[in-house]
């Protein structure tokens, strides 16, 4: 019933497609923790125990920007 929804449409979804979004997605939440964690870590030497709640706070909010941004890809 999706195909024939989507082929009335026009609209194709590919590989590629599939592919690139979930490397955004990727990214979006994964990067931004990363560096949290870094700078936490290593420019304000703080122990491992408040690196990690701030690496894992991110890592929450950024699932929270990625659930509103895969939104708007499914729709592109």
């Amino acid at each position: 019933m999706d195909e024939e929804n989507n082929s009335r449409k026009g609209v194709r979804i590919t590989p590629l497609k599939i592919l690139l979004n979930g490397t955004v997605l990727a990214v979006i939440i994964a990067v931004p923790a990363v560096i949290v964690t870094i700078i936490t870590h290593y420019v304000l030497q703080t122990n491992l125990i408040i690196t990690l709640s701030c690496g894992i706070m991110t890592l929450f909010i950024a699932m929270g920007l990625g659930y509103k941004v895969a939104k708007k890809l499914a729709t592109i």
